[in-house]
């Protein structure tokens, strides 16, 4: 219990590190289908529209752009579909753009945005060495920018309230994950670890296991440490897992910081007929049959439906057109799915259209939902 709360001092720690901080808060490539301060807490209707349109959307066709860093793999997918069916919601006209990796395609991208004179500009990801010029016009502009997994150093008298960062509760999400993991071993055990350096979300995952974790629970011993970077990395993850797997004799568990990774490793356990716990974060459909189909492997991931994300960068791009206050940064809620939870797959198959029998908040949620929002829905009927 000590450690426990130990651990839970490091935390809050971290979070205070955070907050006064400017730094920020997937099985071969897919397609996507054609076509505040940090709180989990849900954002209430608004008062002052009173379920009635705001005066600045009636009557107007309202265009967004929707700028990737990189749209393969299943969570990026089920990002972007989630985007395109809250746009359709409203009637708005999205543009995605796929950067395929390249930070001066996808600040191009931003920059396009503008000269297109788009109405907001949602963005997933990215460098903000590499994009802060561009974003820093786009808000010049008047143009509500909507971040997910990044953030931009830019003067509140620059933005003037429409920059908001949203994220996953990565913080959280790695506590979850990693205590899954602790859990299980009961504090002590030769660790493979994996974090993606310089990428926000895996960064603060990775401060809780650097801060928090490894701090507490001394007997948790790292033996490698997998870092192979964003492009398609399971194949890699795989591959590098396999050689440590025969070079090395005792492992009690495997840590991905991203599914995309995790799959990699679950691949390489399989095949070496060893049974090594593997704890993970981020969720996919793949995830899931890899979980039901070897439970004493894949134990554990802690995950956001990345649905729910593109449906609150729409919302809040919305109420930044409205005039209406929007919260600077904005943390969505994770859970934690753990095999254990879930039937066999003798029972059934499960996918993450499934997992709302098993855990709230999962498939949709009301933050930012607005009457006036429900009224543009029923208009486009």
């Amino acid at each position: 219990m000590k450690k426990f709360f130990a651990l839970l001092l490091a935390v809050l720690l971290i979070f205070s590190v955070v907050g006064c901080s400017s730094q920020p808060k997937e099985s071969a490539p897919e397609k996507a289908e054609p076509a505040a301060t940090e709180s989990s807490e849900p954002a209430k209707a608004s008062e002052a529209t009173s379920g009635n349109i705001p005066a600045a959307l009636q009557g107007k066709t309202i265009k967004m752009a929707l700028i990737k860093e990189w749209g393969t793999g299943t969570h990026m997918i089920t990002h972007i579909n989630g985007v395109k069916a809250e746009a359709a919601r409203y009637g708005i006209e999205l543009s995605v753009i796929d950067a395929n990796n390249d930070l001066t395609k996808m600040a191009e991208g931003i920059d396009n945005a503008v000269t297109n004179k788009m109405d907001a500009i949602l963005i997933s990801h990215g460098k903000a060495d590499a994009l802060t010029d561009s974003v820093t016009n786009a808000l010049k502009a008047g143009i509500p920018v909507i971040v997910f997994d990044n953030d931009f150093d830019v003067p509140e008298e620059i933005h003037k309230g429409k920059l908001v960062s949203l994220d996953q509760y990565d913080l959280m999400m790695g506590l979850l994950s990693q205590m899954s993991l602790v859990q299980e071993l009961d504090g002590k055990g030769k660790v493979v670890y994996n974090r993606v350096a310089n990428v926000p979300p895996t960064d603060k995952r990775h401060r809780i296991w650097e801060g928090g974790i490894l701090p507490t629970y001394t007997g948790i011993e790292v033996i490698n440490t997998i870092d192979l970077g964003t492009d398609n990395p399971m194949p890699k993850a795989q591959t590098a897992l396999e050689t440590i797997l025969t070079t090395t004799d005792k492992i009690d568990a495997v840590y991905g910081v991203w599914d995309e990774y995790a799959k990699g490793f679950y691949n390489a356990i399989v095949a070496s007929g060893k049974k090594i716990p593997l704890y993970s974060v981020d969720i996919s459909d793949q995830d899931l049959a890899m979980m039901q189909d070897h439970p004493e492997i894949w134990r554990s991931s802690a995950a956001v439906d990345p649905t729910v994300v593109g449906q609150v960068q729409v919302r809040l791009a919305l109420k930044a057109l409205a005039g209406e206050k929007i919260p600077r940064y904005y943390s969505l809620k994770p859970v934690l799915i753990h095999v254990d939870d879930l039937p066999s797959k003798d029972e059934r198959r499960v996918t993450m259209a499934d997992l709302a029998e098993f855990y709230d908040g999962w498939g949709s949620t009301t933050d930012f939902l607005e009457d006036w929002m429900l009224e543009m829905e029923k208009q486009q009927k």
